[in-house]
């Protein structure tokens, strides 16, 4: 019970990531314009909702993740069967808050192993801008929407593809991420960015 009530918080944890700019030589103008501009998003906001499936579990949960250069804070609610959590932390470490619990683990470790998800943890937060992580190997196979965004690409042996574009004042961002990796699985359905006023 407590490994499934966990599971659901144990999703986010791969959504921190640090700060640098992508680097893609030789792809085009447009899409090294376009990367350049997201990549400076480091404060923001997402409401959506988050799914995941691995070889032994899967569910979903409704998220609020705040992001603020490497601090994220996330707040996941049904229907994982683990009523509500809240996590906070960043790539290196990672607190949950749950039923009047603290925990505190490195985040791809519980990841791993309350999800079954091999999700490298500092790519997400790049990965849910429509970027390749700089801390990763180069990405490969990518693909560019007319205006410049990611389509999809391949990283960390992951296959990503985005799609449902939201132009916001702050830049061209995905509203749908999905991520494959063998029998393993996630989707992000984002309905709305926000960003602090400036």
């Amino acid at each position: 019970m407590i490994v499934a009530r966990y599971s659901m918080a144990a999703l986010i944890f791969f959504l921190a990531g640090c700060s640098s700019q992508p680097q893609f030589p030789g792809t085009s103008g447009s899409w090294q314009q376009h990367s350049a501009k997201i990549a400076a998003l480091d404060q923001w906001q997402v409401q959506g909702k988050l799914g995941f499936k691995s070889e032994s579990q899967g569910g979903s949960a409704n998220l609020n993740w705040s992001q603020n250069q490497q601090q994220y804070q996330l707040s996941l609610s049904g229907p994982f069967g683990a009523g509500s959590a809240i996590i906070s932390g960043d790539a290196a470490s990672a607190q949950l808050y749950s039923d009047n619990q603290t925990y505190i683990d490195l985040p791809e470790q519980l990841a791993l192993r309350l999800t079954g998800l091999p999700i490298p943890v500092d790519a997400l937060n790049w990965w849910a801008r429509g970027l390749p992580s700089p801390s990763k190997n180069p990405a490969t196979n990518l693909v560019t929407t007319a205006d410049g965004a990611a389509a999809g690409f391949n990283q960390a042996g992951w296959q990503l593809v985005f799609s449902r574009y939201n132009l916001t004042a702050d830049g061209n961002l995905p509203g749908k991420i999905v991520g494959q990796l063998g029998d393993h699985s996630f989707k992000l359905l984002i309905s709305r960015w926000s960003f602090p006023e400036k």
